[in-house]
């Protein structure tokens, strides 16, 4: 079994993305990734250069979709818990 850790494991990312990162330098794409994973672990944004900005600002989007898919799947469940065993408020 997976083990549980109150939040998404997981973001999308779309093939029509990778036309915006392959434009950018390595490094700034590289930079911009980094960020993208900081920002998914901590929620911090973090300080980059306008390039990698926009590779960033391309991916966000889709880490804040996965957190409000886990929360609505949390209160799902929760809900469906309750009903199940009888804890319904």
């Amino acid at each position: 079994m997976a083990k549980k850790t109150g939040r998404p494991a997981w973001f999308k990312m779309f093939l029509h993305q990778k036309a915006l990162i392959d434009s950018a330098q390595d490094e700034t794409a590289g930079k911009a990734l980094k960020a993208v994973f900081q920002y998914f672990d901590t929620g911090e944004v973090v300080e980059l250069d306008q390039a990698a900005f926009i590779v960033f600002s391309a991916i966000k989007p889709y880490i804040d979709e996965s957190y409000s898919d886990y929360q609505r799947s949390v209160e799902t469940g929760r809900t469906g818990g309750n009903k199940r065993w009888g804890n319904e408020e």
